[in-house]
């Protein structure tokens, strides 16, 4: 849901196709160097990436309906990534944004 908002827009918003396959590639693009990123991280470095710490923290949390809050936390997470454009130093701001 987050990359079909951040490239085709809102509902309603009137983005051009141009526009679309610019947001596109330039998504593609940034996913691409995050992913190489990754890749050559060792395993320390990883961890110190992916901060499971903070996200065991927040998954920790008891609520009322199961799998709802869980949701909520990565679909959060995934927007701001999305509109950070991949470009992040760790992704503890992308599960802190819940």
């Amino acid at each position: 849901m987050s990359l079909g908002l951040a490239i085709l827009g809102r509902p309603g918003a009137d983005r051009g196709e141009g526009r679309r396959g610019e947001r596109l590639q330039e998504l593609t693009k940034s996913a691409e160097l995050l992913i190489e990123r990754i890749d050559r991280m060792d395993p320390n470095e990883l961890g110190d990436f992916l901060r499971t710490d903070v996200l065991q923290e927040l998954l920790d949390k008891r609520v009322g309906q199961v799998g709802r809050y869980e949701r909520g936390i990565f679909a959060d997470a995934f927007k701001v990534l999305i509109e950070e454009n991949f470009d992040v130093v760790n992704l503890e701001q992308c599960w802190r944004a819940s």
